[in-house]
């Protein structure tokens, strides 16, 4: 999946010329709150987040449901990382701080993770596969669109990121 976040990254200052096709969600049924834009590109998914920071032991602790691949653009987060089946959480087996340029990929179904962002918002890009038949935390809460505000300080970031 790495791969195909660097390909992504090659073609995103294109991809942000088109504010209207991408949609947004702000996930707020549990810590931390991400504010994400998202397009379909290919047979991937391409996310921009805007991660708040929690408190410790906040962050939701969870398998995601397709193979992703990730790079921290801006700030850091306390990240663990567990294995496990089924719905319930695992041992966390790596706990670490990844900080600015730092880039991984999670393409195993029984993977589990956190983020905590420390000290502010953190900005990151992350490509998503086709999902996997796998239990993932779900929100019972409808969730909304995020604001023209949330999304221009999104688009501007990534636009100078990615001129």
């Amino acid at each position: 999946m790495l791969d195909v976040l660097y390909t992504v990254e090659k073609e995103l200052p294109i991809l942000l010329q088109d504010e209207g096709a991408w949609k947004s969600l702000y996930v707020d049924y549990h810590p931390p709150i991400v504010e994400r834009l998202w397009l379909g590109w290919r047979e991937y998914r391409v996310n921009l987040h805007r991660i708040h920071p929690c408190g410790p032991g906040e962050a939701l602790f969870h398998p995601h449901p397709w193979p992703s691949a990730m790079r921290v653009l801006v700030g850091e987060y306390e990240m663990a990382v567990g294995y496990g089946q089924g719905d319930t959480p695992p041992p966390i087996a790596v706990l670490m701080i990844a900080s600015t340029e730092f880039c991984y990929e999670m393409t195993e179904p029984d993977a589990w993770h956190y983020v905590r962002p420390i000290g502010g918002p953190t900005l990151s890009l992350m490509v998503t596969g086709k999902p996997w038949e796998r239990w993932s935390p779900r929100s019972e809460k409808p969730l909304h669109p995020l604001s023209a505000e949330q999304r221009d300080l999104i688009f501007r970031f990534f636009r100078a990121r990615y001129p």
